[in-house]
């Protein structure tokens, strides 16, 4: 999609840009004098307003099939521009935007548009569970997609609800899974289902996303401790067990990581970790206060302590062990 627009653009002298029927800037080619403030307030939060969405439908963009021209709308900041609809049977995919400030693009201009809005909707005519499912599973078709931040989202039982505003997605005997555009909307809670979701990343490591995911649903379903709705980055414990590389104790100095692994030796018991410290039980407080404070973690949660005395130990090991 990228390399058809910047060719385009280089062709037609003018900016061009794709989104989506939802309002979601898709790709954009480099920046040409025509650039106007609705243009870059779409590249920055790669999302069309609402009020310049209501312009645009007003002019029929939904339902053509040739070029729209629009004009100018000084109010929003909006210079002249053309619209081509990128449709694939009878289905609006997107649209393929051209800058068109002083109204001149010439019909030959038009014509190479509308090749390049075919080739999109060639580009496009793969199913999207399709496409979701290979890239999931497989880490191909990624260079296919705007390049965006997504999340996976994998929900249990498999007949749950689809998830909405998906990309794509698809079932499986054990679960549904689903790639959404981070940051992701946030579901409804329902009696019985889980759903676990990746950290934001990249469509390159969408692998490794499914394989967050699918971990935290799977854990969120046997363990009652979890919430239903849970991330990959609150597991916790169980990214330990897992093998994840982090270390949560990063923020912690020295003397900050030998109080808390004493006041976990012993149980949480403030009276014994003050006379081991050999310091005067309000001060224990303190630090202890300051190290929940740094790790930004309740130190009264059975699974958070788990969690970090397993690391503490961990760091214990060899590097050749760990």
């Amino acid at each position: 999609m990228q390399a058809r627009l910047d060719a385009l653009a280089a062709v037609i002298e003018r900016s061009v840009s794709v989104d989506d029927p939802d309002g979601h800037l898709l790709a954009y080619s480099s920046m040409h004098a025509d650039a106007d403030p609705v243009r870059v307030a779409a590249i920055l939060s790669r999302q069309i307003a609402p009020e310049v969405s209501r312009w645009q439908d007003r002019h029929g963009i939904a339902t053509a099939t040739s070029p729209v021209r629009l004009p100018a709308n000084p109010e929003l900041g909006m210079g002249a521009r053309v619209c081509v609809p990128i449709r694939h049977g009878g289905r609006c995919l997107g649209y393929l935007w051209l800058l068109d400030p002083g109204q001149s693009l010439d019909d030959e201009a038009l014509a190479l548009a509308e090749e390049a809005a075919r080739d999109l909707a060639a580009d496009w005519r793969e199913d999207p569970d399709t496409l979701v499912r290979r890239l999931l599973t497989t880490g191909q078709g990624w260079e296919r997609m705007p390049p965006q931040l997504v999340q996976v989202c994998v929900v249990i039982p498999a007949s749950a609800r689809r998830e909405r505003h998906a990309i794509g997605g698809f079932v499986t005997d054990t679960h549904a899974a689903y790639l959404l555009r981070h940051p992701a909307e946030s579901a409804p809670l329902e009696e019985g289902v889980t759903r676990g979701y990746s950290d934001p990343a990249g469509l390159d490591t969408a692998p490794e996303s499914y394989r967050q995911a699918l971990a935290a649903a799977h854990l969120a379903a046997a363990d009652p401790a979890l919430p239903s709705h849970v991330s990959w980055s609150e597991l916790g414990v169980y990214r330990v067990l897992l093998g994840a590389a982090d270390d949560p104790l990063a923020p912690l100095d020295g003397e900050q990581a030998h109080t808390l692994e004493t006041y976990l030796d012993l149980g949480g018991n403030a009276q014994r970790t003050a006379a081991r410290l050999h310091l005067h039980r309000t001060t224990l407080y303190y630090r202890l206060g300051r190290i929940a404070g740094a790790l930004g973690a309740d130190l009264d949660d059975g699974l958070t302590r788990l969690h970090l005395h397993l690391a503490l130990k961990r760091r214990r090991l060899p590097p050749d062990l760990r």
